[in-house]
């Protein structure tokens, strides 16, 4: 179309485009014609202006003769010779740069899906935590090894990456519990990974370690089997940012105020963090190996404690990036955290293998 109207079946026309970027721009180029149209002339009733008369412009508009609300519209639609040019030129401009954004977007993320295969298969292992006891559940044996919904809680996590490109799983576990997972393989049928099985450690980063010892893989993905709710998606996304970055981590914007004691027996604030710098740390969390390794020997040499693996690398001086999540990746601790995973699956539509 020329630049002497813009007309409506125009904007359909673009909007019919397979870009989804170019058909948003082209709604909000007519809407800021409109909008631009309403600060000039004082106004526009958008209901009548969108009647489908002929012919279908947009066109200039004027205020009415009477200024009172009621019956009689406050502005009217009056026939014009469509948009200013120089409007319809800037509209179209900014379509054009939309769609070109848009397509160095989509060639960022076919980017990103290339690290992400080259992460993959023989690259990546996983490090399955299910060492500990979880006391705060109240249960006679460990929380995970707690059906949740017909399946014990760490064979969710487990299915999540026997259904990823992984190369190896190893198991972190006391020897009496690896019959759960042996019988649920034995279920499942041939696997593509190799699985393996070592014991847990005193505190959680000596598990950590257990497991790094048996891992061949230049990345490794270490997750906490109490968080059963991860999804595909977010371990292909943490090890594609992994890959680039060297490490990452799942995680969410924390949503609450945080608060900072004076210290550990002083509980009077300290100190308010600004809360948009502020993250919950989620599991996976994918390290290279190597840089895992050179973590743990100076947490070693210099007799560090560390809760989380990416603490490791921040302590080398590394940057960690964080790849957020979603926050039904929940950790079960509690029984009243089963009610709400068990909410969570139903509504991804599981069915219980009971």
């Amino acid at each position: 179309f020329g630049f002497e109207q813009l007309t409506l079946p125009a904007v359909l026309r673009i909007m019919r485009r397979p870009a989804r970027l170019v058909r948003i721009m082209a709604l909000v180029c007519a809407g800021f014609a409109l909008a631009s149209q309403c600060c000039r002339h004082g106004g526009i009733n958008f209901i009548q202006a969108l009647q489908p008369v002929e012919p279908l412009h947009i066109t200039h508009v004027v205020p009415a003769s009477s200024g009172k609300f009621g019956s009689t519209p406050l502005y009217q639609r009056v026939p014009g010779n469509g948009l200013p040019p120089s409007l319809v030129a800037g509209c179209l401009v900014a379509a054009i740069a939309t769609a070109r954004s848009s397509c160095s977007n989509q060639r960022n993320e076919k980017q990103r899906m290339r690290v992400a295969c080259a992460a993959s298969g023989s690259e990546v292992g996983v490090v399955l935590l299910s060492a500990g006891v979880g006391k705060r559940m109240g249960a006679s044996i460990p929380k995970q090894y707690i059906k949740l919904m017909g399946l014990e809680i760490a064979l969710h996590s487990l299915d999540t990456f026997l259904d990823c490109d992984v190369s190896e799983i190893v198991i972190v576990c006391a020897e009496e519990w690896q019959h759960i997972f042996k019988d649920h393989l034995e279920k499942r049928g041939s696997t593509k990974c190799t699985l393996k099985f070592t014991t847990g450690g005193k505190e959680r980063q000596d598990s950590v370690r257990n497991g790094l010892a048996k891992i061949t893989a230049p990345i490794v993905a270490i997750h906490d089997a109490a968080r059963p709710l991860v999804t595909k998606e977010e371990m292909e996304k943490v090890v594609a940012d992994a890959a680039e970055y060297g490490a990452a981590l799942l995680a969410v914007p924390t949503k609450a105020t945080i608060k900072q004691a004076i210290a550990v027996d002083d509980d009077f604030v300290a100190a308010t963090p600004k809360r948009k710098l502020l993250w919950e740390a989620h599991t996976p969390q994918v390290i290279r190996s190597d840089l895992l390794r050179k973590g743990f020997e100076k947490a070693e040499k210099e007799n560090l404690e560390v809760t989380d693996d990416v603490s490791l690398i921040e302590l080398l001086g590394e940057k960690v990036k964080l790849t957020e999540g979603e926050y039904t990746n929940i950790k079960v601790t509690t029984p009243e955290d089963i009610a709400v995973a068990e909410t969570i699956l139903r509504e991804r539509g599981y069915v219980s293998p009971e």
